[in-house]
């Protein structure tokens, strides 16, 4: 390691350097109660407990920024599953091209345009804090949570891995002491069918506690596939989930979960001509409708995740704590695309598939919080086993168009942690906390690439090679233009990172605290697997993002008034970009990037019965030196083009949300009405859409056809609203509701790539009006 590397090194593990078993001979102490969340008491807001430092505290006591939203609240918002999540988080943005399956997710402008098997997200997720590591295994349902909490900024310390734009946590209800449980049955327009239940309560009395919940969703279409004669846009999936609470001893507690689900979704597609009369290269246009497709290709994705994790805890007599949490999680999905979007004779449909298996643990041990000197620390493993292949029946690098091109890869990650917090009360106010990891990380590929002879009764059998143009066992490349060998990447790559951050937080009153937060993260390097070409099979660095932010939280009005301010300074060095090809992709580290802005959050209860929740986000992120970034051959005729300046994919410059509920009492029980909206600003979903087209194709270079780039490839302005109405019995064990979801019935798309060969482009439109009923009993 460098002189830097070693003093950051030195930085991440101080505190662990601490006498920590000097703290074992300390005598017993009374723990102190763990937190609640604050009732909403007369008008007062109420709080959420999280566990974002890995311990229960008050999200307003926490001194980062953050949102956090319980299972309850999420329950009268559209918010049904890990795409959907974004509607209620201010700056959180989720997508895919795969439907629910595989979602990307982008904090503060900072995400993946990457969909391979192996790609390594900018924001972590974790489920119950196992690290979720593969991207398929992200698409978590919202069902039977506690809550939710969504950090902002690099969390390289105490959230599993290194992450650069943020993390995503849920909390799932676990098994409790007296028997609860409750069931929901929702049906709706476009055939919507629901069940969700839960059972919990006590096997063996004081000593095993259970908990089983499950869910079971789908929909039909919203758009009509004009050539198929039939809808698309359906979704159906399922999930379960099992624990078991064991308590061995007083002091000793186990917890054992078990999930598994089941997830397909039928992919809309729509078509836009970038030639004369919106014709792609085919002669084919797209029949006017916002709700029209037609497609001769599937859409379907499908993705089945399961998982066991176990969490042992012991609190030692002095009140120290050891948590052990090993998990081990399967993932696997499956995406068929009608790239073209459309009927046309030559298909260029395509399937994606992959699957991981990660293996994890974490051993942590956590001093009393009553201390006035606390401690946070230990060490972390994972190792996870990924492949990701494709089968292209159209796109092979040979002869395009005639035949096909496919890739089989398999990637192998380990990862070694330690991992440290201290946080030091100075005075009764004032309180430092110092936290970094230091990560040893090995990765390693293997696999084939190559072109085939399409059977048009079976295109995607892949076995009649026709040339292999990646063997990495054999030491293979092949340039399939030339024929003549090229230099491929490193198979194995390792390296020691570190993170670190830094926190000073100042409580002003009981209820007001500042805070400011120094904090630099990592991404790792990886292999870039969706090849077309030999060249494609490439090895990128590790991404490195530096945070400087501060921010007040304060409570106001007699406690009615609950509000957040955080402002935020990133510098990134050596960004990771993927950029989609013709048929490939490829990423590449910017040079630098730099993001400026600020997040306004806040609750209100102006009266006992009508409550508000409201978040603003302001970024401007843009490269500030990118001058060989890559883009689709007909953009730039296959040179470099110049992004510095230019703002980043997916980072709207404002965003958004705005919820409101009244409660009303009435004799026979009470009612809640309650609406929620989300307002982006425009975005645009690739690097090089706005960017100066030098030296376009031309069949690109007219002044209207920069605009139909421009405008195809972006999202404008967005509002999206929703509604719903809920009885609730008189004990409040029986709701019936009624919900409208985009009330408007706007139409927007969630994603584009360009098929410029074939002189079109294909969008991602997304959901459009849904009206629904729900009934829930409690038991």
């Amino acid at each position: 390691m460098t002189k830097t590397h070693s003093r950051r090194a030195l930085a991440a593990l101080l505190p662990l350097a601490l006498p920590v078993s000097a703290a074992f001979a300390e005598d017993k102490v009374t723990p102190p109660p763990s937190p609640v969340a604050t009732p909403a008491t007369e008008a007062t807001v109420a709080d959420v407990v999280i566990h974002a430092e890995k311990k229960e505290e008050k999200a307003q006591e926490a001194p980062i920024s953050l949102t956090a939203v319980s299972g309850a609240a999420l329950e009268t918002t559209a918010v049904h599953d890990s795409l959907t999540l974004a509607q209620a988080i201010p700056g959180l943005q989720a997508e895919t091209t795969s439907g629910a399956t595989n979602p990307r997710y982008r904090i503060r402008g900072i995400g993946t345009n990457d969909f391979s098997a192996n790609m390594i997200p900018a924001v972590g997720v974790s489920e119950d804090d196992v690290f979720l590591d593969a991207g398929s295994a992200q698409g978590v349902p919202i069902y039977d949570l506690n809550d939710v909490e969504v950090l902002r900024g690099p969390q390289g310390t105490l959230q599993g891995k290194n992450t650069t734009a943020g993390t995503i946590n849920y909390y799932t209800k676990r098994p409790t002491a007296d028997f609860e449980g409750y069931s929901r049955t929702t049906i709706g327009d476009y055939g919507r069918r629901g069940e969700e239940a839960a059972i919990s309560g006590p096997l063996i009395q004081d000593k095993l506690l259970g908990r089983f919940s499950f869910t079971s969703q789908g929909h039909d279409g919203q758009f009509n596939d004009l050539y198929r004669n039939r809808t698309v846009g359906g979704q159906r999936y399922w999930d379960a989930r099992g624990q078991l609470q064991f308590f061995a001893t007083d002091d000793l507690t186990m917890l054992l979960k078990l999930h598994a689900g089941d997830n397909k979704t039928d992919v809309p597609l729509r078509h836009v001509g970038l030639l004369a009369g919106g014709l792609d290269a085919q002669g084919y246009a797209q029949a006017p409708g916002s709700n029209v497709l037609a497609n001769n290709g599937s859409g379907d994705s499908f993705n089945r995740r399961a998982g066991v994790s176990l969490n042992t805890r012991y609190h030692f007599p002095n009140d120290w704590t050891l948590t052990n949490i090993f998990a081990y999680e399967s993932s696997k999905f499956s995406i068929f695309s009608d790239d073209d979007a459309s009927p046309a004779p030559l298909n260029y449909e395509e399937r994606i598939a992959g699957r991981s298996n990660v293996v994890s643990n974490e051993l942590r041990l956590a001093s009393p919080e009553a201390d006035p000197v606390r401690f946070i620390g230990g060490l972390y493993y994972l190792d996870n086993q990924t492949n990701s292949n494709s089968q292209q029946p159209l796109y092979s690098p040979l002869n395009f168009g005639l035949d096909g091109n496919a890739y089989n890869f398999n990637i192998s990650t380990r990862d070694i942690a330690a991992f440290s917090s201290l946080s030091a009360d100075l005075t009764d106010k004032l309180t430092l906390t110092v936290g970094g990891r230091l990560t040893h990380e090995r990765r390693s590929a293997s696999g084939e690439a190559w072109s085939y002879v399409t059977d048009s009764a079976a295109p995607l059998d892949t076995s009649a090679r026709n040339l292999t143009y990646i063997n990495t066992g054999a030491g293979l490349y092949v340039d399939p233009a030339t024929g003549l060998p090229i230099t491929g990447p490193a198979l194995s790559t390792s390296g020691i990172h570190d993170s670190e951050d830094v926190t000073l937080k100042y409580k002003l009153t009981p209820d007001d605290s500042v805070y400011a937060r120094f904090a630099r993260g990592f991404r790792s390097g990886n292999y870039n697997t969706y090849v077309a070409t030999a060249s494609d099979f490439a090895l990128y660095e590790p991404e490195i993002l530096t945070d400087y932010e501060a921010g007040v939280k304060t409570l106001l009005w007699d406690g009615r008034l609950q509000l957040n301010l955080s402002g935020f300074h990133y510098d990134y060095q050596n960004m990771q970009v993927t950029i989609l090809q013709n048929t490939g992709t490829t990423t590449t580290n910017a040079a630098s990037a730099v993001s400026d802005g600020f997040e306004l959050e806040g609750k209100v209860r102006p009266l006992e019965d009508v409550t508000v929740n409201f978040g603003v986000t302001y970024q401007n992120a843009h490269y500030v030196k990118f001058t060989n970034a890559s883009a689709p051959y007909p953009v730039n005729l296959g040179n470099p083009i110049d992004l510095s300046g230019q703002p980043f994919e997916r980072a709207p410059k404002v965003s958004a949300n705005l919820g409101v509920t009244y409660h009303i009492p009435v004799s026979f029980g009470s009612f809640d009405l309650s609406t929620d909206w989300r307002y982006t600003s425009r975005y645009r979903f690739q690097a090089w859409s706005d960017a100066t087209n030098v030296t376009p194709a031309p069949f690109l270079a007219t002044p209207a056809a920069q605009v139909l780039i421009r405008n195809s490839f972006s999202q404008g302005d967005l509002l999206l609203g929703n509604i719903r109405i809920a009885w609730h019995s008189p004990d409040e064990k029986t709701e019936i509701a009624a919900w409208v979801h985009n009330v408007t019935d706007r139409a927007y798309n969630t994603n584009a790539f360009g098929m410029f060969f074939n002189r079109s482009i294909t969008q991602y439109p997304g959901e459009r009006r849904f009206v629904g009923l729900e009934l829930t009993q409690k038991f």
